[in-house]
């Protein structure tokens, strides 16, 4: 199918089960793998991304053409991952603890832990490390640390997404990325 996004769409709201398919099939990857990274389960990421399809759907005729087609998606399948995650109400390592401080920023963690960031990253041990870490973080703030640095979103992506003000996206990128250093720090001066 050779159609344009505006076309497709309103192909699948007229009923065209062709259209809805095409919807389905260019977006599942995406919506899967963003379910899976902030669930980790794979069978739980498969229930999102049935939820996710049902309700898009369901709702396609509601979409406005205020964003592209894939944010609209992003979002309601984020939706549904927080539902998930809030239902099955885990006890989280609490963050917000931790103190805003510029001097630790993220993107100074690999001088402040000396090591060589090539070998480190290649090794499976730490990236075990860090997915444990990732997965231990509170729900709000691993999703907007997946969103943005995983995902690649920008930030007022996000903020339009997740409704939720800039200031507030930006803190909880800083606090999941403080706390992720925080806990590799730790890994690593034990190693």
């Amino acid at each position: 199918m050779s159609f344009s996004e505006s076309e497709l769409i309103e192909r699948a709201v007229r009923g065209d089960r062709q259209a809805q398919a095409e919807i389905v099939y260019q977006h599942e990857k995406m919506v899967y793998n963003l379910a899976l990274k902030l669930v980790g389960n794979p069978e739980d990421a498969e229930n999102i991304l049935q939820e996710t399809f049902l309700k898009i759907l369901e709702s396609l005729h509601t979409f406005k053409g205020g964003s592209a087609l894939s944010t609209w998606i992003y979002r309601i399948a984020t939706n549904f991952a927080l539902m998930h995650l809030r239902s099955k109400k885990r006890n989280f390592v609490s963050i917000d603890e931790y103190p805003l401080d510029e001097k630790h920023d993220f993107r100074n963690f690999f001088k402040v832990s000396e090591v060589d960031p090539l070998k480190d990253l290649l090794n499976s041990e730490l990236n075990e490390n860090l997915q444990a870490a990732i997965d231990s973080l509170p729900p709000k703030f691993k999703t907007v640390f997946i969103l943005k640095d995983i995902e690649g979103l920008s930030l007022k992506e996000i903020s339009t997404m997740l409704k939720i003000s800039l200031p507030a996206v930006k803190s909880n990128l800083h606090r999941a990325r403080l706390f992720l250093r925080n806990q590799l720090l730790d890994y690593l001066n034990k190693k």
